[in-house]
């Protein structure tokens, strides 16, 4: 892709969106608070897939080192934002950082589940990848990884959300800074159209009842509070506002210059 970096403020903050695919659709965050670097999501990882995910590339692209990441913060474990916190020797991918993930997630996890329907037809290579990425990573961070309650503070500005429903655990992470907020909203949606109706429920969602509340709660408060939202899977770099739309909502991307 031409640009794969998009730089903007949040309040004080310096915010940095990288995509970690060069045909777009997985957007990560990096926020300066000017104290921390703090890295939302990895990525897929370069040992994930057949093609290496351009993440550590793009980072060195944009002047930043691996060793100045200070915090990770896992929004879940599907294999898309775990794979890249850990490189192909097994090493941490940022090795001075501390990496972050809600209890609920971990435990969840820990039950050893099946994360795919079974009553469909995905490839075997895809299903294995989906179902055991998460499990390899988990094990492999075991040892520093930091289990949160939802509502936990990870530095001053950046919360950790309870968003139940697409896993049990998955979170939504508020960014705070000088009167201006960004939710890092993941993957409570995949296109805009799926925004139209308010019951709609992904294939990857693994408890609908519960996803179809947290879109409600988060999307409603988005409405009112008029925030700017980050969606991990829409184009880059994925951020916009939710406005009401009939019983569901619409999607306005932001206007980027240039």
């Amino acid at each position: 892709m031409d640009n794969p970096f998009f730089r903007f403020k949040i309040g004080s903050f310096d915010a940095l969106a990288i995509c970690d695919s060069d045909e777009g659709g997985i957007n990560l965050l990096l926020v300066d608070t000017g104290a921390e670097k703090v890295l939302l999501d990895t990525g897929v990882g370069r040992d994930v897939t057949d093609t290496p995910a351009p993440l550590m590339d793009r980072l060195k692209e944009a002047g930043i080192a691996p060793e100045d990441i200070g915090v990770v913060i896992l929004t879940h474990a599907d294999f898309d934002h775990i794979g890249g916190a850990v490189k192909e020797d097994g090493k941490l991918a940022f090795p001075n950082a501390r990496y972050i993930i809600s209890q609920a997630e971990w435990d969840y996890w820990q039950t050893k589940p099946l994360r795919l329907r079974q009553d469909i037809d995905y490839s075997e290579a895809f299903r294995k990848m989906e179902e055991d990425t998460p499990k390899r990573r988990l094990a492999q961070l075991a040892d520093i990884l930091e289990k949160v309650e939802s509502g936990a503070e990870i530095v001053p500005g950046i919360q950790l959300i309870g968003a139940p429903g697409h896993t049990p655990g998955n979170s939504i992470v508020a960014v705070t800074s000088g009167g201006e907020k960004l939710l890092f909203i993941a993957d409570l949606f995949y296109e805009p159209k799926n925004l139209e109706d308010p019951n709609w429920v992904s294939e990857y969602d693994g408890n609908a009842e519960q996803v179809i509340a947290t879109r409600r709660r988060v999307f409603n408060e988005a409405v009112r509070e008029h925030t700017l939202l980050m969606a991990y899977h829409l184009p880059f770099p994925g951020l916009g506002y939710v406005s009401e739309n009939g019983a569901g909502w619409a999607w306005q991307a932001k206007e980027i210059a240039g």
